[in-house]
């Protein structure tokens, strides 16, 4: 993989995590019924990185490789949002889901 595809992927990996991180921050959460405006959040940000290596890059990279412009770092980008995503509504609106929260503080001593 040449030197801008290895760039490309590592950025994108970072914006895909950056990006589950904002959609939590702004309230994308499993407690709001605009929940799934997350992924179109993060719909834009890819498209939004599409258009800026487009940019920085096509001059530069072959005819027959600028396909892998789009494609290149898609699946950690996704993965890497809905990780993210997840784990921050996970981490900050987690209820006592079956009363695991009472049962514990029941086995603690006092």
């Amino acid at each position: 993989m040449p030197q801008p595809f290895n760039t490309i992927f590592w950025i994108r990996a970072g914006l895909g995590s950056f990006t589950g991180l904002l959609a939590g921050l702004l309230g994308f959460t499993s407690d709001n019924p605009a929940a799934g405006l997350g992924a179109l959040l993060a719909i834009s940000m890819y498209l939004f990185s599409v258009f800026l290596f487009r940019g920085m890059y096509q001059a530069s990279i072959d005819a027959k490789d600028r396909r892998k412009l789009i494609t290149t770092g898609i699946g950690t980008f996704i993965m890497l949002f809905l990780f993210t995503w997840i784990f921050y509504n996970t981490i900050f609106f987690a209820q006592d889901v079956g009363g695991l929260g009472r049962n514990l503080e029941e086995l603690l001593p006092n």
